[in-house]
């Protein structure tokens, strides 16, 4: 008699368990935050995005020029003003 074959979700746990005991705490957490979608402004538009909302430009008319939507450059702003707070 064949024994009960695995389940994705017990593969799934036994994966987990084996990379927690190969390292440490630290480094899986390193790789949850560099996971995910890659972002849609780089470094020089992140640059003149500071730059645009400095000299006093709305996020509208900076998400017009930098070709994103209002939606990213909000998000972007929120993430530089928890970077921010965080200092």
């Amino acid at each position: 008699m064949r024994e009960k074959p695995t389940t994705v979700v017990e593969m799934a746990r036994m994966g987990g368990i084996a990379r927690a005991k190969a390292h440490s705490r630290a480094e899986i957490r390193a790789w949850g935050k560099r996971g995910g979608r890659p972002g849609k402004l780089d470094r020089k538009a992140l640059a003149r995005l500071r730059k645009l909302l400095a000299s006093g430009t709305n996020q509208a008319e900076c998400a017009a020029m930098l070709g994103v939507s209002v939606r990213t450059v909000g998000r972007v702003v929120a993430r530089m003003k928890r970077s921010e707070n965080e200092l």
